[in-house]
């Protein structure tokens, strides 16, 4: 087991937080009758101040749901609650609303153990790495190569009709140089090797057009590389951006799945944030394995009015292209005071190791 990281007290742990030069937090830890942990900000350095704008004065002694709105404080507590509960380096990527806007955030919380062998979580440092522009350039990436793999794909539809309106005549040559060998006579002046000429020219063609035809048929059958998302925290933090307050009641899938990292979070992004301008006060968001390789996503609210025939523009307009280029679909249902359900089917599977528990309700 590696080496608990221990403390003789705070002073020491503060003077480290400001030579790092980073932005960084630390937090006091105890525990409720109910054994779940409750934690207040001892100290914010000040590059964390610097960089996210928030008054490290207006933190210190206090709870993460005494100076942040509830569906973001829900958040990190949940990560804090993990680092504590497993007792281990807690890391991730998170995005959290600030006054400067919306930043994307690398965050690693390691615990401190207070004394003895199995002493109990006393603090947690967290150190924060701002990978708002880096992170943005991969969406943004993401979205550009869509664009550039559907106009790729029209490109290659139009070459391959192309070669195969190609072969067509070609095909009709040889027909002709079959009737024209009917009943010919070899008067041995070399007409009958100008037919034998055409013919291999014409078959050499159509032999090199199926080559062509063959080598690009691969473009459109290769896979797409999954990467591992924590969907629970993806939807979490979604959440706390579109709904920050927590006017909605959301139920978020728990379940951990394989994917396409950028995708999943444009399109998730999109149709929650539309969810939530829709819904009274439930939103339903679902996962489950659809077939070989392929994820579907339902996003259920409690909207009143009727809404078919209502036209993809904007952001929706964007998550539908991302959908249709990755070979998946979006269909949307909707009935007066029934509410309005998406359905969405991405390339992916469910993790392996995913844990048995329903879905967490994010009220």
């Amino acid at each position: 087991m590696p080496s608990k990281l221990r403390w003789i007290g705070s002073p020491q742990i503060k003077h480290v937080m400001e030579m790092l030069g980073l932005p960084s937090f630390l937090l006091d830890v105890s525990v409720d009758a109910a054994g779940q942990g409750q934690f207040r900000f001892s100290h914010v350095s000040g590059q964390h101040e610097r960089e996210t704008g928030i008054d490290a004065a207006a933190l210190v002694g206090k709870a993460p749901h005494d100076v942040l709105p509830q569906r973001q404080a829900d958040t990190v507590v949940a990560n804090y609650e993990r680092c504590r509960a497993k007792r281990g380096v807690e890391s991730y990527e998170e995005i959290l609303e600030l006054a400067s806007g919306s930043r994307w955030w690398r965050t690693t919380l390691s615990p401190i153990f207070g004394a003895g062998k199995d002493g109990p979580v006393t603090q947690i440092l967290g150190v924060a790495l701002d990978v708002t522009e880096s992170t943005l350039q991969e969406i943004e990436l993401t979205q550009q190569l869509s664009a550039q793999k559907a106009a790729a794909e029209k490109v290659r539809a139009f070459a391959t009709n192309s070669m195969l309106d190609s072969k067509s005549p070609l095909r009709s040559v040889l027909a002709h140089l079959d009737m024209v060998r009917e009943g010919f006579l070899d008067l041995g002046d070399g007409k009958s090797q100008h037919l034998d000429s055409i013919q291999t020219v014409v078959v050499e063609a159509i032999a090199e057009l199926d080559e062509v035809l063959h080598s690009t048929s691969h473009l459109r059958e290769s896979p797409v590389e999954f990467v591992e998302i924590d969907l629970a925290h993806m939807c979490r933090d979604i959440a706390a951006l579109v709904d920050p307050e927590g006017r909605i009641s959301m139920s978020l899938p728990s379940h951990p799945v394989l994917g396409d990292w950028a995708v999943t979070q444009v399109v998730l992004r999109c149709l929650l944030e539309q969810a939530t301008l829709r819904a009274v006060s439930v939103i339903d968001v679902a996962v489950e394995a659809s077939g070989k390789d392929t994820l579907a996503f339902t996003i259920s609210d409690d909207s009143a009015f009727e809404q078919s025939g209502v036209e993809c523009v904007g952001d929706i307009a964007m998550a539908a292209a991302l959908v249709k280029e990755r070979g998946g679909a979006m269909t949307t249902t909707s009935c007066l005071n029934e509410g309005a359900t998406v359905c969405v089917t991405l390339p992916g599977h469910m993790h392996e190791m995913q844990a048995a528990q329903p879905d967490a309700r994010a009220s």
